[in-house]
């Protein structure tokens, strides 16, 4: 099992980076090493290409909802977006879920702090009935209100 780490994504460390910040100031706001700090920018550099789920989603996950039926529905698309081939399987399985949800209406949510419900058994995720402001099947987050309700 990989251990926890310090650091955040390669995007927020270059976004530091291109505010000014030093690798030792970086280094010090995440109690890492400068030589630890230098590292993860060069694998956000080599990924920097790459689409993961944080393209897609406007929220951040939780580690405890990260491995949910929904997130592997979110990570095909992240793949399909970047143009990266997909295994039938799992296409099949993203777009019957899209049509489910087209054909109820609903589109998908997320609080971190959402119990279990019909949506992901650990919670987190939910569903909400569309309305005519859904421009897709997430429900963009309200300004100052996280839950976006």
């Amino acid at each position: 099992m990989a251990g926890w780490r310090k650091l955040p994504d390669g995007r927020t460390l270059r976004e530091l980076r291109e505010r000014g910040m030093t690798l030792a100031g970086i280094a010090e706001l995440y109690g890492a090493t400068e030589s630890g700090v230098h590292r993860a920018l060069m694998r956000a550099d080599a990924n920097a290409g790459r689409r993961t789920y944080r393209d897609v989603l406007p929220w951040a996950i939780d580690p405890a909802h990260r491995s949910t039926a929904i997130m592997a529905h979110i990570r095909v698309i992240a793949r399909q977006r970047s143009g990266h081939s997909v295994p039938e399987p799992d296409l099949l399985a993203l777009h019957t879920w899209l049509d489910w949800l087209c054909e109820n209406r609903l589109v998908l949510n997320y609080h971190p702090e959402a119990p279990p419900n019909p949506a992901s058994r650990t919670g987190g995720f939910y569903y909400m009935d569309r309305t005519a402001d859904d421009e897709w099947i997430i429900r963009q987050p309200v300004p100052d209100n996280p839950g976006g309700n």
